[in-house]
């Protein structure tokens, strides 16, 4: 973001989902590897408590940011008049959106917790929720409730509104020119630009949507089974599924970089801040991606 050209509302947006991505990186999958290569629960009830609570409010912030991304591209796009009024908001937007993603969260934060159990020949270790039981069913209604919630109305929801969204944004960028319409070069590397723009953040959306659906289903399918009722392939869904879901953090960066010569300009310079640079060459590249940018996208 040290460029002024890459200080784009949109930009931003990416930035913040790119927090939410280090967020699971730095709490979450190494301390699912631990797991799953020992005995019981070894980390502790700090990571007890934080591993889970870091997953919940990347996976809102995740949801919530892209919501962002899909209407701040769809006013830029469908109503370009008003695309001041979400830079004007822009700062704010992100602040409740980590505010909600952790208000989300602190239920686990709250709930979750180490289970010690000692036998005679060993002492047993387990992370998991302890949330109230309903007291006529014997059925952890609350919990039932919070995850359902997370899934349904913080993940299908949002996803349901962004795809529609963005069908409406390609539908518009598509119709924007008719045939016989003279159209000047400027105005068609705009469009081009801004249907790259799109790719990329619907590319992100599906990759989102693929890798952590898997894990919102078995999650759910957990909480309304009894463990007696799981069958043994189920396990070994979950641990795929938890996986997938983990490498939703290390995909993003490749689309970013895959699918933006601006990003892949802006990834170089990082790569060789430590080495001698040719400053011509360097500011060659730099004009060449800002005139291949556009004043509403300039991703």
């Amino acid at each position: 973001m040290r460029q002024k050209r890459m200080r784009t509302v949109t930009n931003f947006y990416i930035v913040n989902l790119a927090v939410a991505d280090l967020l699971v990186t730095v709490c979450c999958s190494w301390v699912h590897l631990v797991d799953d290569l020992t005995e019981g629960w070894v980390l502790g009830a700090f990571f007890c408590k934080v591993n889970s609570f870091a997953q919940v409010v990347s996976l809102v912030a995740s949801v919530f940011t892209l919501s962002l991304i899909a209407f701040d591209r769809f006013y830029g796009i469908v109503f370009a008049l008003k695309a001041h009024m979400m830079e004007r908001k822009a700062k704010g937007s992100l602040f409740c959106v980590w505010s909600c993603a952790i208000a989300v969260g602190c239920p686990i934060l709250i709930s979750r917790n180490l289970h010690v159990r000692v036998w005679l020949d060993h002492v047993e270790r387990w992370c998991d929720d302890g949330w109230p039981i309903h007291s006529n069913t014997a059925d952890p209604t609350s919990r039932r409730i919070y995850y359902t919630f997370v899934a349904i109305v913080l993940y299908v929801f949002p996803m349901l509104v962004m795809t529609f969204t963005y069908t409406i944004i390609l539908w518009k960028l598509n119709s924007t020119a008719m045939p016989g319409e003279t159209i000047e070069r400027e105005v068609i590397l705009q469009a081009r630009m801004k249907r790259k723009v799109v790719i990329m953040l619907v590319s992100i959306l599906f990759v989102f949507g693929i890798c952590w659906l898997p894990y919102l289903i078995s999650l759910l399918y957990s909480e309304y089974k009894s463990s007696d009722e799981l069958s043994p392939w189920f396990y070994d869904l979950k641990f795929c599924a938890q996986y997938l879901a983990d490498s939703n953090a290390a995909l993003n960066p490749v689309i970013y970089v895959g699918f933006n010569e601006n990003f892949r300009n802006g990834l170089r310079d990082t790569m060789r801040c430590m080495q001698k640079r040719n400053p011509e060459e360097i500011m060659m590249r730099r004009n060449n991606s800002a005139y291949q940018s556009t004043s509403v996208t300039n991703l």
